[in-house]
């Protein structure tokens, strides 16, 4: 992995990717690695993330620097305005403020790479990203290779000019001289950090220990001025020529030499940071106004996130990608907050200016601390957390309620070649309970059957061992009983699994069934494979799984409250909307009252030519896997019914939204799908490529719109409360709901081959269905194969019915390649 720059945010970065076991070369511009000659204070945030990095920093910052004790504003005569114990704030965040030398945090950091090959005098010209590989070219001539690309090359960065275009940074409006000089003086006590604030100019101390001090000085002027300010110390002191005696003592006591006075500038937030295998941290993704004092805090913030999020993802490009969304929320807010703290602290209408000193004076204590305490606050690693028992959500409760109507569940699959026995599949399964808390819950509820919750039990998974000298055992299992038999939920663990074992022992089957209250395709995929690495000891224990509240409860802020309200509102509007088509549905053969439903499934594929052929075609098309798949689903339905005219049609698809949250890893168990119907134009004339380019399109503007987390939003108000309720949403489902045929795609999902000694093929999962509708397709594109398994719903689709629907929709695919 490659990381460009060797700032705070750089070397911050080197380590904590080190630490996590990543191999990293670090590239420097400068020819030498060492820190500017001014200071900074590490707040209460950033001291907690590099608390992670490894024992003994926060101590070592301690020695090196000062502790923050008190937090003084004052007018510029010396006269005081408001102090604050920062002690008392220290105590609720768990975490000390340190001022400190630039040059001292430098060297505590190069400590903490340890030995991680550094490269200086390296400025980076560009870089090319392969899809496989990221190449750095250098402008000396190197070149440098790897996996990934961190940029943290600064506010000038290279890497973000070639991501997003060149463009000179944003001005605040002020200079600020920087310094740091040996310095006592009775009206700076030891611990203290001052802050003295006039017309449209400022000045700070802070104390950073053994004798010196970190002094600032800012003045209000255009931009251009900013950058270009060529006064000297004689200039500096005129315009301090009636401040604090102790202001006008640090500049006198200060060489000029180092001084240094720089232009105060920031960005706007980025949309998104990076791309494929390419990202930015600190300066190069954010820079801020220093009025929040977060610069290099957030700096040391985003690498600890991004090294947490590539150790705990699946793939670090989605890694890189979940990073990014982890942190631009945050970072946006303190870009934005430092702006206007800005222009609230570089006042020049002397009124103004009186308004603000009075509420410094006034203003009440708690509210102030609580300001100070929101950016100074390192939002946890695993993100929103919770503890059993926890109630269910309202899209868990759904399926919990459909569950017991009709079994409703989903399951993953995988060949195993080679020896395998159920004491090494207990042994996985215990170890991935332990790891999911999710795979460790029961169900309690009132005697109504209302206000469910999870709650832990000590059930280990129940495992059931079957051999059988037919392959295709496991299809009959998942058909016959997997797919029809309940799970007890008020006892629980809502998880269990099954082996069948060849009767040579060459080959075995593993299936893992989850109730879909817990569940989604990827968490059943995730959890076989941890079995089976754990199984085979690859893996001895797993990173575990933080309980988490329920999926709405992790939204972004767009979706919860009166927002949230107003995005499900329109999305019903468009949906409403959509209906004046007159879209066809698949039409029930037979409907049965909920307890005579049950789930079953046929299964087929593409072997590894016809997918490639598929895969082809889709990008001479420029339509993806998914859009392919659904208009061949719609086009075996419509075939199916006798369509013989051009008519619209919907196809439902189940969206993982993982990535819109931000927190939640690839592995993690929950529930993480939500669905949204698209619709197309079909024509017995109309290609299938016409067909998958209209689905596209209207799946892409709906996921724009985040339509499926607000239809999951009108869980909240609609979904019933108990079993008792349900008849009208059940009603509501099977004829307006899009199950009526719908779809699962994992796209190219990336299952080993091999664990430990054993060959794996099949990987693939199966979902059933319930009372949500009828029809329900799962794919993944997998060890060099296309896995698609039609589930469907007896009575409503018959088995002759299904076979046809599943070998109508390869037909299809096959006629368009």
């Amino acid at each position: 992995m490659i990381v460009l720059g060797a700032g705070i945010g750089g070397l911050t970065a080197a380590a904590a990717l080190r630490q996590a076991g990543f191999a990293v070369e670090l590239y420097e511009a400068a020819p030498e690695l060492r820190g500017q000659g001014f200071g900074l204070a590490l707040q209460a945030n950033g001291i907690t993330a590099l608390r992670t990095i490894g024992p003994g920093i926060e101590e070592e910052l301690l020695e090196r620097g000062g502790r923050i004790e008190t937090f003084r504003f004052n007018t510029a005569d010396g006269t005081r305005l408001r102090e604050f114990l920062v002690r008392r704030q220290d105590e609720r965040l768990g975490a000390p403020s340190v001022a400190l030398h630039r040059r001292d945090l430098h060297a505590v950091l190069l400590r903490a790479i340890g030995d991680t090959p550094t490269h200086t005098g390296a400025r980076a010209s560009r870089f090319i990203d392969d899809g496989e590989r990221i190449r750095v070219e250098f402008a000396d001539g190197r070149v440098a290779d790897g996996d990934l690309l961190v940029g943290a090359d600064g506010i000038h960065s290279v890497v973000r000019a070639q991501l997003h275009g060149r463009a000179e940074p944003r001005p605040g409006n002020f200079v600020a001289w920087l310094a740091c000089a040996p310095f006592e003086h009775a009206a700076v006590p030891r611990g203290s950090s001052i802050h003295y604030w006039s017309t449209g100019m400022r000045f700070g101390i802070h104390d950073i220990g053994h004798g010196r001090v970190y002094w600032w000085g800012t003045m209000t002027m255009p931009g251009a001025l900013a950058a270009n300010w060529h006064g000297d110390k004689e200039d500096l002191r005129g315009l301090y020529a009636d401040w604090a005696p102790e202001v006008r003592a640090c500049i006198d006591r200060t060489d000029w030499a180092d001084v240094l006075a720089v232009p105060c500038q920031d960005r706007p937030p980025l949309d998104h940071w990076g791309r494929g295998r390419v990202t930015l941290l600190g300066d190069a993704a954010h820079p801020m106004l220093p009025s929040l004092g977060q610069g290099a805090n957030s700096a040391i913030e985003d690498a600890v996130v991004l090294a947490n999020s590539l150790r705990t993802s699946l793939d670090p490009v989605a890694g890189l990608r979940r990073y990014e969304r982890m942190r631009a929320d945050r970072t946006a807010t303190l870009i934005n907050g430092s702006r206007s703290l800005g222009r609230i602290e570089q006042l020049v209408d002397p009124a103004l200016v009186k308004v603000r000193d009075t509420y410094l004076r006034f203003a009440p204590a708690e509210h102030f601390l609580r300001e100070m305490a929101e950016p100074m606050s390192f939002p946890p690693l695993d993100g929103p957390t919770a503890r059993l028992p926890r109630p269910l959500s309202p899209a868990e409760r759904w399926h919990w309620i459909a569950d017991q109507l009709a079994p409703l569940h989903i399951l993953a699959r995988v060949r195993v070649h080679g020896s395998i026995t159920a004491e090494q599949v207990r042994v996985g399964l215990d170890e991935a309970q332990r790891a999911h808390p999710l795979l460790g819950v029961a169900v309690v509820a009132e005697s109504d059957g209302t206000a469910p919750r999870f709650v832990p039990v000590s059930t280990p998974i129940p495992l059931r061992h079957v051999e059988s000298a037919d392959p295709t055992a496991w299809l009959t299992e998942v058909d016959d009983v997997e797919l029809r038999d309940h799970f007890d939920w008020r006892t629980g663990p809502l998880a269990r699994a099954v082996l069948i074992t060849d009767t040579n022992g060459e080959a075995s089957d593993l299936i893992l069934t989850l109730h879909y209250a817990i569940a989604d395709g990827e968490s059943a995929m995730a959890v076989a494979k941890q079995v089976l690495q754990v199984a085979a000891g690859e893996v001895a224990a797993l990173e575990p799984a933080p309980v988490r509240p329920g999926p709405e409860d992790l939204f972004p802020a767009g979706f919860t409250g009166a927002r949230g309200l107003g995005r499900t509102v329109g999305a019903l509007l468009r949906d409403q909307k959509s209906q004046l088509r007159r879209p066809r549905r698949l039409e029930p053969t037979r409907l049965a009252p909920p307890s005579r439903c049950r789930s079953r499934v046929v299964h087929r594929g593409l072997d590894a030519d016809r997918l490639d052929a598929l895969l082809a075609a889709c990008e001479r098309h420029g339509v993806g896997l998914r859009a392919a798949l659904s208009a061949a689903l719609l086009t075996a339905s419509a075939r199916e019914s006798g369509a013989d005219a051009e008519s619209w049609y919907t196809v439902g698809s189940s969206v993982n939204f993982r990535d819109r949250l931000g927190v939640v890893a690839d592995a993690e168990v929950g529930t993480y799908q939500g669905m949204i119907a698209t619709a197309a134009r079909y024509a017995p004339w109309r290609s299938l490529w016409q067909i998958a380019a209209g689905l596209e399109r209207a799946y892409d503007t709906r996921m724009d719109r985040d339509d499926h987390l607000a239809m999951l939003n009108m869980l909240a108000v609609a979904a019933p409360k108990s079993v008792a309720d349900s008849a009208s949403a059940v009603r509501m489902m099977r004829t307006r709901g899009p199950g009526h045929l719908c779809i699962t795609d994992l796209g190219h999902y990336a299952f080993p081959d091999k664990i430990g000694a054993w060959r794996l093929s099949g990987a693939q999962f199966v979902s059933g269905m319930s009372i949500c509708g009828f029809i329900m397709a799962t794919a993944n594109a997998t060890h060099g194969e296309l896995f698609f398994n039609l589930g469907y719903v007896e009575p409503a689709v018959s088995r002759q019915r299904a076979d046809r629907l599943a070998d109508e929709s390869i037909r299809a695919l096959l006629s368009a390649i």
